[in-house]
């Protein structure tokens, strides 16, 4: 490996040094240099040519550098730091028909050295190029030890026969990634073979939403989170991150290989989306950041009712460049769409896109889409899921005997239309596990879930919950941890693994977790709840304080309340008057409102056993969501003997 890397780094240093010399000799440009690649204009034809011939003599000799050449002449604009024009999208697909060592070019660039005795070329055929209208003819150069392509070898950036011919406006838009020149230009790739030198860890970061308004951003996020599903099902890809951890660089200023190390992958997919007049037109580019091995790169022009089959031509370039090997059901759902009717789609997405906030307003904005997507497409399983997920994750203010049979009826639904729906199925497990108790189903669940999409985050974090919850805890972290990989920003998962740690007994760890978690997101409450129960396990009662007083003095998520929390961490320290005291400051409805298990909690720090267990067995009769911590909880450590405790442990399949 260390040997390749060397050979990459030399063939590297001597393509740049050489192009440097040449194209200054002929009185070129660099506009762009794409580590793989670069970009030049010329004044003329002439010394356009001449200098590829000159680059490709000198790199016939030690060390070789494959490369193909690509001339062509057009009009370009700039716009910043960008290059446009259509110069710039032709020259990019001629080059891309090329092999190593070979020159093709354009009949304009022909036309003006046909008559030049230094240059001899041949015809290679016409072809009809992505985003251009009419079909080119291309030549090739035949002078002495230039390569000309055969007609199986001639493969590039060509039009797909049933797609229609694109307009001359998306070809400006077509060249927004490439920076090009003034009239004359050349383009070079290096002729590098497909696929990943190291591990196949790869992140799709948010296609930017070009020259489209705000309130459209659901669509280029919807499409890059439907790429990132469809890999994350791929076994043989080591490593896909989580949407929630790639969101965070949506017009990012950080360079690749700063992304790529803090994100912990190989390789980066990043793109553009615009959609103009009926049109959706994608640019992406997959780069090795390591080697910045340009691993694959294309663009793609729909019509805006195509989009359904946007993401699953993008993965099938992208796994084909990565020359991933495909099982025959990896490749049955790489081609699956679950509507045909691209509207229903556009409100699916519409909807995850408010899902994703976690608010109540969003959870109602969620579910409308949810519901207008179904009404054009009843038998639209992702739409079920969707619904279920509002009242899974309840913002509704609904109780669980409420909320989860809903949840349980809509995942039901989309498991009738696709037995295999991993969304549903996840919610399903979850149902199982976190209101019927049935930990053994759930496990066999999320245990298919994994084996048939080993890359998908939120299975192995709600795995590791269910075992650390029914007492495997050493499993139980390992699980967690590999979610974390997959989603290392994920302010959910770094708490997730503290709160993991707490339920271990290693507080330490527990208390470092959770400070790391604060640092990446300094308003999630759960980390700052957390990290005061486990200040409390350590008796530093005044830091459990300081913890707590971060939280709102009412109740909020999951029924959790900063009041109590801190009356429980007052009568912990020796101070149980003034813990009651405060206790009084609660409002009656908004003590209703506590989960009874924390309740519980703190009856536990006033000694108050009975009133304790009460308590208890009024989560139990609710499904409170918090019970599930009942075998594992070290607040709940005092009673563990008492035998109304061991019935609930027996009732919720805990003992």
């Amino acid at each position: 490996m260390q040997k390749d890397e060397q050979g990459a780094m030399s063939v590297n240093k001597r393509y740049v040094t050489v192009l440097k010399e040449c194209v200054a000799r002929h009185r070129g440009e660099i506009l762009n240099d794409f580590g793989d690649g670069s970009l030049c204009c010329f004044g003329s034809a002439t010394e356009a040519l001449r200098c590829a011939i000159e680059m490709q003599q000198k790199f016939q000799l030690q060390p070789e550098v494959p490369l193909r050449i690509g001339v062509h002449v057009g009009e370009i604009f700039f716009e910043d730091d960008k290059v446009f024009g259509d110069g710039v999208n032709v020259a990019s697909r001629v080059q891309s028909l090329g092999i190593a060592n070979s020159i093709l070019f354009s009949s304009q660039i022909n036309t003006q050295i046909k008559n030049q005795q230094e240059f001899k070329s041949i015809s290679v055929g016409r072809f009809h190029f992505k985003n251009v209208d009419e079909p080119m003819e291309i030549f090739a150069l035949i002078n002495e030890g230039l390569q000309v392509p055969k007609k199986e070898e001639l493969t590039g950036k060509l039009k797909e026969v049933e797609k229609k011919s694109a307009i001359n406006k998306w070809i400006t838009t077509a060249a927004a990634i490439i920076v090009l020149a003034v009239s004359y230009f050349i383009y070079q790739n290096f002729f590098h073979t497909s696929g990943f030198s190291r591990e196949k860890t790869i992140a799709v970061l948010p296609f930017e939403n070009v020259a489209g308004p705000d309130n459209e951003e659901y669509v280029s996020d919807g499409i890059t989170q439907d790429i990132i599903s469809n890999l994350s099902k791929i076994s043989s890809l080591q490593k896909v991150i989580a949407w929630f951890s790639v969101r965070g660089f949506k017009k990012t200023t950080k360079s690749l290989k700063e992304i790529a190390e803090e994100l912990g992958v190989a390789a980066i997919l990043s793109g553009t989306i615009e959609r103009h007049e009926g049109k959706v037109h994608i640019i992406a580019e997959l780069v090795e950041v390591g080697t910045n091995k340009r691993l694959w790169g294309d663009d793609f022009e729909y019509d805006s009712k195509d989009i359904l089959s946007i993401k699953s031509k993008v993965t099938a370039e992208i796994i084909a460049a990565l020359k991933v090997n495909l099982s025959p059901e990896e490749k049955m759902n790489l081609t699956k769409n679950y509507t045909d009717n691209p509207e229903a789609y556009r409100l699916y997405r519409k909807g995850r896109w408010f899902w994703d906030k976690r608010t109540k307003e969003s959870y109602d904005s969620a579910e409308s889409n949810y519901k207008r997507a179904l009404e054009l497409d009843p038998d639209y399983a992702l739409a079920y899921a969707g619904l279920a997920d509002c009242y899974t994750f309840n913002q509704k203010g609904l109780s669980q005997m409420e909320a989860i049979p809903i949840a349980r009826d809509y995942t039901n639904k989309a498991l009738m239309l696709d037995s295999n729906l991993t969304e549903a199925l996840t919610t399903k497990a979850f149902i199982q596990s976190h209101f019927d108790y049935d930990w053994k189903g759930a496990k066999a669940v999320f245990e298919k879930i994994i084996r048939e999409g080993p890359n998908y985050s939120i299975a192995h974090q709600y795995y590791g919950n269910v075992l650390i919850l029914t007492g495997n805890i050493d499993a139980g972290i390992n699980e967690t941890k590999k979610a974390l990989a997959l989603d290392p920003l994920s302010s959910v998962l770094n708490m997730v693994l503290g709160r993991d740690y707490y339920h271990a007994r290693r507080y330490e760890q527990a208390i470092t977790q959770l400070q790391k978690t604060i640092t990446l997101s300094p308003k999630f409450l759960s980390a700052y709840w957390h990290l005061g129960n486990t200040f409390l396990q350590k008796e530093m009662y005044s830091e459990a304080i300081v913890a707590y007083s971060k939280l709102p003095p009412t109740s909020f998520d999951l029924g959790v309340n900063g009041t109590l929390l801190l009356c429980q961490a007052y009568s912990f320290s020796g101070d149980k008057k003034k813990a009651r005291n405060k206790l009084q400051m609660i409002s009656k409805e908004d003590y209703t409102k506590i989960d009874p298990l924390l309740v519980a909690e703190f009856y536990i720090s006033q000694g108050n056993i009975d009133e304790a267990l009460g308590q208890l067995k009024r989560g139990f009769d609710s499904h409170s969501i918090m019970m599930i911590g009942l075998k594992v909880d070290p607040f709940l450590d005092p009673i563990r003997n008492e035998p109304r405790f061991k019935a609930l442990l027996k009732k919720m399949n805990l003992e």
